[in-house]
């Protein structure tokens, strides 16, 4: 069990690398199970090719004009830019609007992968699909959370989320981490977080208090992270010049499962 930091300034968490029941092959998975491990996090592999998460992220990239970098094999963050990341004109906004990245989201093989996890004939996307780069000059880390307290639904179990990281990604660039035995801790989490969306920056604090630990599991370009909305999950700062991007998705099992507030395309301050 190692100790880390979420960012210099706070107390280091204990966490360990996640069972091999929370990782599993594309080609396994498309002939196998619906997410039933008790972790409530499974890494699919090898979903999409790194060439396709390249193109995606030299796409994002390119946008910016002043603020990246190419260096002929990866992107730098070597100007923080003077647009608030919410406005109508920041290129983030026109990306998750774009054909490429709305093809991305909407490829057959993740409504597949979706609805075998949901144990579903189909999965529904939702249009809002959030994109999110952090780097040395913007080093956000995402504090203990869980999706369902930011998407409505009238059943938990019949929507999940899909992280993808579109590029590198480990403890330098804004990692996730998962609580252990967080979906048999429902109830007294939700007693815990009360009315509040963030339930502490204290990772150690919470993982004590239920007597457990946190997962950081390992991702390569091309994975996708599948979680329950009821996972407990954060992430570290990023600290490297090279920004991590990522997109966030959710899927239901069927149209009256979705968040209507997720309807329209994402904006950096739609307030959800």
């Amino acid at each position: 069990m190692k100790k880390y930091n979420l960012k210099s300034s706070e107390k280091p968490f204990e966490a360990i690398t996640p069972p091999s029941e929370c990782y599993i092959e594309l080609d396994d998975l498309l002939s196998s199970r619906p997410m039933n491990n008790l972790q409530g996090f499974l890494v699919v592999k090898n979903v999409f090719s790194p060439d396709i998460i390249n193109s995606l992220r030299s796409e994002y990239f390119s946008r910016f004009k002043e603020d990246y970098e190419y260096d002929g094999s990866e992107w730098t963050h070597v100007k923080r830019s003077k647009l608030s990341h919410g406005v109508g004109i920041h290129p983030a906004n026109a990306f998750v609007r774009s054909k490429s990245f709305c093809d991305f989201i909407e490829s057959k093989v993740l409504k597949k992968l979706a609805a075998l996890l949901l144990n579903s004939d189909k999965a529904v996307l939702c249009p809002r699909a959030i994109t999110r780069s952090f780097s040395h000059l913007s080093s956000v880390r995402t504090l203990a959370h869980r999706d369902r307290d930011y998407f409505r639904t009238t059943d938990n179990s019949k929507a999940l989320t899909a992280w993808i990281p579109l590029g590198p990604t480990d403890i330098h660039y804004g990692q996730l981490v998962y609580l252990k035995d967080s979906q048999q801790n429902i109830s007294k989490i939700s007693q815990l977080a009360k009315d509040k969306k963030t339930i502490t920056s204290d990772l150690q604090g919470l993982a004590d208090h239920f007597k457990t630990t946190w997962y950081i599991p390992t991702l390569s370009k091309g994975d996708v992270v599948f979680h329950c909305l009821n996972n407990v999950h954060a992430s570290f700062d990023t600290h490297n010049i090279v920004p991590r991007l990522s997109c966030d998705l959710r899927f239901a099992s069927s149209s009256e499962y979705l968040d209507p507030r997720w309807s329209n395309y994402w904006r950096g301050n739609d307030g959800l």
